[in-house]
């Protein structure tokens, strides 16, 4: 597959639910992320549990992904699945305003 990597999230409020949801897909494969999370107030970060496919089983797989606000300008978003029982952090990115 040697092609661009694209994706699309979304990230908001439910006041419904009293909590966040995101959302995520992109063009490596045909499924769709969806996380729910809380904000903890001790790491000043929402915490977003959820599940997706994993595209080398073809099974549904835990995923957790931590958002956190450093200041005004910049977000850090650390992603994490499960495998065999053990949490891995497989992404880190850090986001910051132009």
């Amino acid at each position: 597959m040697n092609m661009p990597f694209e994706g699309m999230g979304t990230t908001g409020y439910d006041n419904a639910k009293k909590i966040f949801v995101s959302s995520w897909v992109d063009n490596m494969g045909t499924g769709m992320m969806y996380m729910e999370g809380k904000w903890d107030e001790a790491s000043k970060a929402v915490h977003f549990t959820g599940k997706m496919l994993d595209p080398t089983t073809g099974k549904d797989c835990d995923v957790k992904e931590i958002y956190k606000w450093v200041d005004d300008n910049t977000q850090q978003m650390e992603m994490y699945t499960v495998v065999n029982g053990k949490e891995v952090k497989n992404m880190e990115i850090t986001f910051t305003r132009k």
